[in-house]
């Protein structure tokens, strides 16, 4: 039983290293969203891209987008960068961009970690 003692003054430190409570998602809208309807919606253009800067998506945050593909998406693409314009981009794996929830108007993601990025969403 000695042996156990210093295990079990673990236990709260393993539970408290489990998923963080939900928070409600941040809505983001782009003014660069463009797509056809019913075929592909994307957050931003690629870089360099003048119009305007890809979204902010801060660690630790559920991000909210509307889209306008007027159906539930078949493929969830997602690209990061630290740069606003989008350069040296790549896409997202694993923590830095979780997919919460899809449906016909929304896309919800949860960047896991603790790190700042700008985020592309390409939608088919």
């Amino acid at each position: 039983m000695l042996r156990l003692l210093p295990l079990l003054s673990l236990l709260p430190l393993a539970a408290a290293c489990g998923e963080a409570a939900a928070m409600d998602p941040v809505m983001l809208t782009s003014a660069c969203a463009d797509g056809v309807a019913g075929e592909v919606w994307e957050s931003a253009g690629w870089p360099p891209s003048p119009r305007c800067d890809w979204l902010p998506f801060d660690g630790r945050t559920t991000v909210e987008l509307a889209h306008d593909l007027g159906r539930t998406p078949r493929d969830v693409s997602i690209y990061l960068s630290f740069d606003p314009d989008g350069h040296m981009s790549t896409p997202a794996a694993g923590d830095l961009a979780r997919i919460v929830g899809v449906d016909e108007s929304t896309v919800q993601l949860r960047n896991e970690t603790n790190e700042d990025f700008f985020l592309k969403v390409v939608l088919r």
